[in-house]
């Protein structure tokens, strides 16, 4: 028996965000990040939950990679406040921040026996990227090493994908996230737990981020481009939640734990050579010719559509100023490939590998990460 699951309200459009006046709620507890509070994003939702006379919180102590540390620290801080809905705000990092705080509490609580109170989890994400607010997973560094996690408890309740929140995204931002949606989809779809309702879903992101990204990245005042990649980075992670990621992923944690590169970035970095890797079997490689059809390339022959696709992601990284190589982005060739044993332990741990499209070995996968430099 399979489950695909639809689980998340989404809300999304022009006023969105007025979803919340919809709610019973009268304690809410708000984790985001400093910036958010600096640049009043967390206004826009307490001058709604203020009218509406609810008692707020704000947990804003979130750095880029969230660690466990600051994990424990936002558990302690909402068994304290006990809100009756939690609301993320953010990019990955505040709602990856605030799954693990939700979790975590969950866990301890059901251990001690201790009876845990109905709370409403809405993610509301400032990128188009992540897609966590309609997965189960989250990504916790911890003795900077990044975990992936997934379980049902941080399944959001309801997503709010209000447009506004995304309008003055930075061009880097845009092009980072916006390749990590691609990586997302690209993955679902090849992923050895695809089925009909992934693989439409992922098929829609990515032809979306071809149509849209750039334009996205060089005009980010275009409406509907802006809309679009919001709605593919929704898409890409229902997707992904169902039918899980691969190898890409488990790469891009392993080294942006260790030199400190941006999730997307990383994905965008390594994604047209883990594709050729992947495309060696069979089913990846039919899986590839699809999306290079789906996206109206023409193939001579069968097997052709991974070498088009890469050299097609190839050529969008170049248009937004993404690095081709790791070598590109001021890793220390000697620090890397002293590395390498490390690297590949950590993939084989990550839970992004189980359902990769390719089964390999030390000395492949360390092929792979060498020619990555």
């Amino acid at each position: 028996m399979d489950l695909f699951q639809v689980k998340p309200r989404i809300y999304y459009g022009k006023n969105s965000l007025k979803s919340l006046k919809e709610l019973d709620i009268n304690r809410v507890f708000i984790v985001t990040d400093e910036n958010m509070v600096r640049l009043k994003v967390v206004d826009n939702i307490t001058n709604i939950l203020e009218k509406m006379n609810v008692e707020i919180k704000i947990f804003s102590n979130i750095k880029p990679d969230p660690t466990d540390e600051e994990i424990i620290e936002g558990m302690i801080e909402l068994n304290k406040f006990d809100p009756d809905c939690v609301i993320a705000i953010g990019g990955g990092s505040p709602i990856d921040a605030c799954k693990g705080i939700i979790y975590f509490t969950k866990k301890i609580k059901k251990a001690l026996n201790e009876e845990t109170k109905k709370q409403i989890f809405i993610v509301i994400p400032t990128t188009s990227g992540t897609g966590s607010e309609v997965t189960t997973y989250s990504v916790i560094t911890s003795e900077g090493r990044k975990i992936a996690i997934s379980d049902e408890e941080m399944l959001p309740h309801i997503a709010i994908l209000d447009p506004e929140f995304i309008r003055t995204l930075p061009p880097q931002i845009i092009a980072d996230t916006g390749m990590d949606v691609l990586t997302h989809a690209v993955e679902a779809y090849v992923s050895l737990k695809a089925n009909m309702f992934t693989s439409s879903l992922a098929l829609g992101a990515i032809k979306t981020v071809f149509n849209d990204l750039v334009s996205n990245y060089e005009n980010p005042e275009l409406e509907a481009e802006r809309i679009n990649m919001q709605l593919a980075s929704c898409m890409a992670g229902i997707a992904f939640s169902n039918s899980s990621l691969g190898i890409n992923h488990s790469i891009a944690h392993a080294i942006g734990a260790k030199y400190h590169i941006p999730h997307g970035r990383a994905n965008a970095v390594i994604m047209p050579k883990v594709i050729l890797f992947n495309s060696k079997v069979a089913g990846a490689g039919k899986a590839y010719d699809e999306i290079a059809k789906a996206l109206e390339f023409s193939l001579k022959r069968e097997g052709e559509g991974a070498a088009i696709l890469a050299k097609a992601i190839d050529l969008r990284k170049a248009k937004m100023g993404i690095p081709m190589s790791l070598g590109e982005m001021k890793i220390s060739r000697e620090q890397y490939f002293n590395d390498l044993e490390d690297i590949i332990d950590l993939i084989y741990k990550d839970i992004a590998t189980e359902y990769n499209p390719r089964k390999f070995n030390r000395n492949e996968i360390r092929e792979l990460l060498e020619t990555l430099y």
